[in-house]
């Protein structure tokens, strides 16, 4: 690893040179406080100090709805495509969003590889941008507030530059399209990068304590707290769609008879949904709403953590954003130890 300065007047240079070798995909701004990820089309549409976008990066490697392949022909003479990304570059992930990568991509390998998930994010490289919390960011608690080793290239913001970690040899690639816009970093800008990582973390007041919390979880299966907070929550699916590490998917097939065409289709899920467990013969293993409740928080810190080592909440705050009957997962951990 080696560390570069890059003035941020000279970002723009920087993207368009990247996006002239790469698929570029950067965070624009939408609305007034709403972001995504975008195509690149020019620096005047990319949004370099926004929290977090409303649909996770996810979808680049896991798209919401995806053919994952295409059959054509009858059963004497069949032709089977399966459609092949190109290669493409992430520009402005914030280290809770790595995070949820490096959960997906042990999510995609246990037990058996996903090859359709690896497919895309095998061709993806990842530039990473430092960030400030809000009032829903919970990484410091998640331990997710720094970044993890799947980047490429990450930027801390300071006054004037980006200190530049340069990670790998795609990292170092995308240096050399440029090399004159790269420099050493000075005394004074190291200096005020570690004053910069002492402030941001001293920005972190939204605390959950997790310490112990997958055995209060198993020692609390029957509280009250999950009819509770059952009753306010609509069901929606919004904290399951907005999630960078939920992996529910549902499989189905589409025929045209006309053209002896069949396609495959896998899209996104959600464990809230009453049907989501509903089975042959119309038994539901998961029908009240309690269950399902519950089930959402069981999974992401105690059967995931067991699973992978880690639980999957990176505390990025969409779902306590986005959640329309304005239930947070702190309260409800909170109410849980009380």
């Amino acid at each position: 690893m080696i560390f570069r300065t890059l003035t941020k007047k000279t970002l723009p240079r920087f993207l368009d040179t990247v996006s002239e070798n790469y698929r570029l995909i950067v965070p624009e701004q939408k609305g007034k406080e709403t972001y995504t990820f975008r195509h690149y089309s020019g620096f005047s549409n990319v949004a370099t100090e926004f929290l977090r976008t409303v649909i996770p990066p996810k979808q680049f490697f896991f798209p919401p709805k995806e053919g994952l392949f295409h059959i054509k022909g009858t059963s004497s003479d069949l032709e089977v495509s399966i459609e092949e990304p190109p290669f493409s570059i992430i520009f402005g992930l914030h280290p809770c969003d790595l995070h949820g990568i490096d959960i997906l991509d042990k999510a995609f390998s246990y037990k058996e590889r996903d090859s359709f998930y690896w497919k895309r994010r095998e061709k993806t490289g990842f530039i990473g941008l430092s960030c400030l919390p809000d009032k829903y960011c919970l990484c410091k608690s998640m331990h997710t507030d720094f970044i993890v080793d799947i980047y490429d290239l990450f930027l801390y913001t300071l006054d004037e530059v980006y200190m530049v970690s340069v990670r790998t040899a795609l990292g170092d690639d995308m240096l050399r399209l440029c090399p004159d816009l790269f420099r050493e970093p000075t005394g004074k800008e190291i200096a005020e990068y570690k004053e910069r990582i002492l402030i941001r973390e001293a920005m972190f007041t939204r605390i959950m304590d997790i310490t112990n919390l997958a055995d209060l979880l198993t020692l609390e299966y029957k509280s009250d707290v999950w009819e509770q907070y059952s009753h306010r929550c609509l069901f929606c699916g919004s904290c399951v769609m907005v999630c960078p590490t939920c992996q529910c998917f549902d499989i189905y097939d589409s025929t045209d008879l006309l053209t002896d065409t069949t396609v495959r289709w896998r899209r996104w899920d959600a464990c809230m949904r009453k049907d989501y467990a509903l089975i042959t013969g119309g038994h539901n293993f998961r029908g009240a709403r309690p269950e399902r409740f519950r089930f959402r928080y069981l999974h992401k810190e105690m059967g995931f953590a067991e699973m992978y080592g880690k639980a999957t909440c990176t505390g990025c705050g969409r779902c306590s954003e986005t959640c329309p009957a304005g239930i947070d997962m702190v309260e409800v951990v909170r109410s849980i130890r009380e």
